[in-house]
């Protein structure tokens, strides 16, 4: 592509409120450009990325046996709905009017001009599994791994961050299907694998990280690919002696039983402003791990409506309501009113599970072990001493509802743990059988009986990548793009005054390149050194190459990597077949050929 015919225009400064040195340099560089908070244009510059990291997903799909597949972006409703009052037939948890939480967005209903039910879908198991019934008719068939790039529509509540935070962007959805569980665990691995690889190969180190354990997000584990950013809005909890990395909303962390005592006999004791379990520990004098803190709560429960919920965990440590959810198979949760609270005997501030009717209690499964702890003694300015579980109360649920903190042993070796910020890049799912139930999707076993399909699926956010890419390799002056995702392989650039003969060799060169497969961006513009070496330079193309009128005079040309310092002159007959020895390094730093060299 030729520069002067490229619809791109750099800029020397980005907005003052961009903040993130990657998107401030797509900016700069005319790759992309907002039209509204969570909108972006993509540019020629930014669609060519765009291209080269399609065309990388492709690949590494092809390369596990993926099948690609174009599925509609609108989806009619009735494949979703049982019936008009919005039943979903395949129980996504919350329904298709409620966030999905495996992608955590929502499905946009709408009519056509017949008044059909329609929806602006954000994924597409159903149709996937509709296209697969009658298809898929014998245990031979599977595995078959399916996948398509495309750009839902994300209702996200505030976009922000640039490309990470944009409401239509390219994802690659794959799904695939499987005779039993345990195929689809093999398989689960392997797609694993390439999406790491992928990342890898795009100059991005990602952590696999366990986002649930306990099947909520279908029929098994859920897992998250997360590049560790200080932006991010992802918190994973990291084990460095063990490996041990998952989400924090799931995160275990090694809880250590206080030495057994016997029970003694309950006492009021008056704790005047103290509403805090720091205030209330330090007025007794006690450590924060002999108090019970007490969470008072609404969960909204499908089927039954409201319920109010009382959650206790030890003083020193904090509630992780993303377990409570899960252990309530909740659909929201959020904190009870002060008159909610005293409708049910309890004090805002002073609360205690003993004494309670009509509230489900909910304690961390350290309680029981924790005896004669401080609680509240649901009455202004007072607590109980020695509240003892299962003398004093007891609980409907007993489970692990903690959050994991920094600083908290590992589950598996019991090393300090750290918190690691991150962007979500990937996700998987093992999904199991569940939908194809619902859809009657099944095949023929070996010995004749009919089976549901298990189903795994995968998402990678395309743009994210991109975006992450932009972000984690740049300098002061620009963005250096791994060769597997730069817009274009080689800058080729002419120096000094536009001469015929500097333009005839420029033009040789750039017919050569092309023709040997590499990607050119020609700079041909009538532009001062200056600036044409600053927008290689903000641009990033892993190759620069001048032809200069000096340097053709002595029958070379000057080739630089954009990683590099060094600059080497090249005979100008040997610069195709070097750069094409250099760009075929498949995306790894390679320039050894130029040793020795000018």
């Amino acid at each position: 592509m030729r520069m002067s015919q490229l619809l791109v225009q750099t800029l020397r400064e980005a907005p003052t409120e961009v903040r993130l040195p990657g998107y401030r340099f797509l900016l700069r560089g005319g790759l992309i450009r907002p039209l509204a908070p969570g909108s972006y244009n993509f540019l020629p510059l930014g669609a060519q990325v765009r291209h080269k990291i399609g065309m990388a997903v492709r690949q590494a799909m092809r390369a596990i046996g993926g099948q690609e597949i174009a599925l509609p972006l609108i989806q009619p409703a009735d494949l979703f709905l049982e019936d008009a009052d919005l039943r979903p037939k395949t129980k996504r948890r919350g329904g298709l009017a409620d966030e999905d939480p495996f992608f955590r967005r929502r499905a946009i209903c709408f009519r056509d001009r017949g008044r059909r039910e329609l929806l602006l879908g954000t994924s597409h198991e159903e149709t996937v599994l509709t296209m697969a019934r009658g298809v898929i008719q014998s245990y031979r068939q599977l595995p078959v791994m399916l996948y398509h790039v495309w750009e839902p529509f994300f209702d996200e509540g505030q976009p922000g961050g640039g490309l990470f935070g944009a409401q239509e962007t390219t994802v690659m959805d794959g799904y695939s299907l499987h005779a039993d569980g345990a195929d689809l665990d093999d398989f689960y691995v392997r797609v694993q694998e390439a999406l790491i690889s992928l990342f890898d190969r795009s100059g991005l180190n990602v952590l696999s990280v366990v986002a649930d354990v306990n099947g909520s997000y279908g029929g098994g584990a859920f897992h998250k690919l997360v590049w560790p950013s200080e932006v991010g809005e992802e918190s994973v909890i990291v084990c460095d002696a063990c490996g041990y990395t998952a989400d924090q909303a799931v995160a275990r962390a090694g809880k250590t039983l206080p030495p057994a005592e016997d029970m003694l006999p309950m006492e009021d004791v008056e704790t005047p402003d103290c509403k805090t379990i720091a205030d209330l520990a330090r007025f007794l004098n006690v450590p924060e791990s002999r108090t019970a803190k007490a969470l008072f709560l609404v969960a909204y429960i499908e089927g039954e409506g409201d319920r109010f919920v009382f959650a206790v965990v030890r003083g020193d440590m904090d509630l992780n309501e993303a377990k409570l959810k899960r252990v309530l198979n909740a659909e929201t949760i959020g904190p009870a009113t002060e008159a909610e609270i005293r409708s049910v005997g309890a004090e805002p501030g002073y609360g205690s599970p003993v004494g309670l009717k009509g509230v489900t209690v909910v304690v961390d499964d350290l309680i029981p072990q924790s005896p004669n702890l401080v609680a509240g003694a649901n009455r202004p300015g007072y607590h109980t001493l020695n509240v003892n579980y299962g003398r004093d109360y007891e609980a409907a649920i007993v489970a692990d509802v903690t959050l994991a903190r920094a600083g908290d042993p590992c589950p598996e070796c019991g090393a300090p743990l750290r918190v690691e910020k991150g962007i979500e890049m990937a996700c998987m799912a093992k999904v199991g059988a569940d939908y194809s139930r619902a859809m009657n999707v099944t095949y023929l076993d070996r010995n004749g009986g009919a089976q549901p399909v298990v189903m795994g699926r995968y998402r990678l956010y395309a743009d994210r990548l991109l975006a992450a890419v932009a972000e984690a390799n740049h300098d002061e002056h620009g963005i250096l793009w791994p060769e597997a995702v730069a817009p274009y392989h080689v800058y080729l650039m002419t120096l000094g005054k536009r001469s015929e003969t500097v333009e005839a060799a420029a033009d040789r060169l750039y017919a050569g390149l092309t023709a040997a497969g590499v990607d050119v961006l020609y700079d041909d513009r009538d532009e001062r050194a200056g600036v044409k070496f600053n927008d290689a330079d903000l641009l990033g193309m892993p190759l620069r190459v001048v032809v200069g009128e000096r340097g053709l005079k002595k029958g070379t040309v000057e080739l630089k990597h954009r990683r590099k310092q060094e600059i080497a002159t090249v005979p100008v007959g040997d610069l195709v077949s070097l750069v094409k020895e250099i760009v075929s390094g498949q995306g790894r730093e390679h320039f050894p050929s130029l040793t020795g060299r000018g």
